[in-house]
């Protein structure tokens, strides 16, 4: 049984643009299933259609291949190619396909620098891209009825959340192929240890501000191999890095970053850690969920305090965001943090809690809702 997500209604307008969709995200997201639903959509609608996987054994193996294969299919039919990364040369017959008006062209991926790099250059302005990110808290919900504690712990790939008894085994297999394969098979790694334990310790510390030097001297690699891996991380959509609020673009881009999971259930599963820091670890559920909505990220700190998040959207107002998982009586710390991101950014105040709080927002022009609220707003 097919299950519905969020997404949908949006794809499906865009497939009457002439330009290509791109759906670009996570392993095991679901953006084949999408395609796949689009594709028999279309059908249902009287069109014709093919699907590759360009990972699968017997997928055309050259550019020359697959636009033979394509060239089967009617002119304004629908053409989805799969991981399509994997192909050389796929960015010259999908701009040709565009280009002439031939066919409906979807793509998908799960490198965000490859994808979105081609997009941009040789593809410019030819293909839309939109990401897919595993099942956000209103599609769980829907789908499972879960609650915020139980989505914190199983997360949102769709695998996970029909199968919660084999979410563990699941996460590890899910994390195991992202940096085997979208990460140490792309960069040609022959040694895969340093990757590996610099992937598990990001994931079992959401929310910290990690040390290039520091870290990269534990892991014996150099620090620009340590950038290089992290931005990997992020290339495959297995860690989302936030760089601190910075009024000077080149000290942002080198500064010490704060690391989340993508997903936190695969973070649970996965974690190494003693330590099982609820709040770090809804501060990475709101994280994920402000990437969803489209918000460009930082964190800002002064002596005053720390402010979790600087969200910004373009035509939208700027949001300090501060997340507080404990009980009882919020700390002043954290209104302190909030309104130190407040005032150095001119942004408004957001305040999301575990629970609803009993007292006035101790910081002026500051919405305060629960997390749980929050995230099935949309």
């Amino acid at each position: 049984m097919y299950l519905a997500r969020e997404e949908e209604p949006k794809l499906f307008q865009m497939l009457e643009w002439k330009e290509a969709l791109a759906l670009i995200g996570p392993r095991r997201a679901g953006k084949t299933t999408l395609a796949l639903r689009l594709l028999e959509d279309w059908k249902a609608e009287g069109g014709k259609g093919v699907y590759f996987d360009m990972e699968a054994l017997g997928a055309p193996a050259t550019a020359r291949d697959l636009l033979s294969e394509i060239n089967k299919v009617p002119r304004k039919g629908m053409v989805i190619l799969d991981e399509v990364q994997v192909l050389t040369d796929w960015v010259k017959i999908v701009r040709a396909e565009v280009e002439n008006g031939k066919r409906n062209m979807i793509v998908t991926g799960s490198s965000a620098t490859l994808l979105s790099g081609e997009i941009a250059s040789s593809l410019g302005g030819r293909a839309i891209p939109e990401t897919i990110l595993p099942l956000s808290f209103r599609d769980a919900k829907r789908w499972g009825d879960f609650s915020l504690k139980e989505y914190l712990e199983i997360g949102g790939y769709p695998e996970c959340v029909l199968r919660p008894s084999a979410a563990k085994k699941l996460h590890k297999l899910y994390l195991e192929l992202t940096v085997l394969r979208d990460v140490a098979a792309r960069k040609k790694l022959r040694e895969v240890k340093p990757l590996s334990d610099l992937a598990l310790l990001l994931l079992s510390e959401p929310g910290k501000s990690v040390s290039a030097k520091k870290t990269s001297g534990r892991l014996g690699i150099s620090q620009p191999t340590f950038r290089s891996f992290v931005h990997a991380f992020n290339d495959a959509f297995l860690i989302l890095s936030i760089p601190p609020y910075l009024r000077s673009p080149r000290k942002r881009i080198v500064a010490d970053a704060k690391h989340y999971a993508y997903d936190t259930g695969l973070q649970a599963s996965v974690s190494i850690s003693a330590e099982k820091d609820e709040g770090r670890r809804l501060e990475n559920l709101v994280a994920i969920e402000l990437a969803r909505r489209g918000y460009s990220l930082s964190y800002f700190t002064t002596g005053s305090g720390e402010c979790d998040f600087i969200a910004q959207k373009a035509g939208e107002e700027t949001l300090a965001v501060q997340v507080w998982g404990g009980e009882g009586k919020v700390p002043q710390r954290e209104w302190d943090g909030l309104r130190s991101g407040m005032r150095g950014t001119g942004a408004k105040g957001l305040f999301l809690s575990l629970d609803k709080i009993g007292e006035k927002p101790g910081v002026k022009e500051t919405t305060v809702k629960t997390i749980e609220k929050w995230m099935l707003e949309g």
